[in-house]
């Protein structure tokens, strides 16, 4: 019996392998926003409760990483074959549901951010790009 568990749950693990990196950018992306949450609390004098902290985190952690598991074998099954024609990239349902779990979690870092110190860090990063952008374009017209 517990062979046969070992069994299944090496299946398992090995299946979900090549999403690794995706499962693990996700959960530290919601924690680095939990992070943001309490810092807000904190710079803010808000009062932080363990309890709020534990429900918060579990309502997002398990169904990010749930829904990146299911999507990827959707994916696996049949999204995958579906798009291979159109697509190049292999499991591109997965990775895009990744990344927009992603920027909702940087969206609300930001939001934390701006609350706290009154300015969007996204929007300083653009700036910077449009700005090094800029001086790109101008020393490749100058030449």
């Amino acid at each position: 019996m517990k062979s046969y568990l070992y069994a299944i749950l090496s299946a398992v693990v090995y299946f979900y392998a090549p999403i690794g990196g995706l499962i693990m950018t996700v959960a530290i992306v919601t924690l680095l926003d939990t992070g943001f949450g309490l810092w807000r609390s904190y710079k803010l004098g808000r009062e932080i409760k363990s309890r709020l902290l534990r429900v918060g985190l579990g309502n997002k952690l398990i169904p990010y990483i749930s829904i990146v598991m299911l999507v990827y074998m959707s994916d696996v099954f049949i999204i995958n074959d579906l798009l291979s024609s159109a697509v190049s990239i292999d499991f591109m349902a997965t990775k895009s549901i990744a990344l927009v779990l992603i920027a909702i979690e940087v969206k609300s870092m930001d939001e934390s951010f701006k609350e706290v110190k009154g300015y969007s860090f996204v929007n300083k990063i653009i700036k910077v790009l449009i700005s090094l952008k800029n001086a790109k374009n101008k020393i490749k017209n100058s030449q």
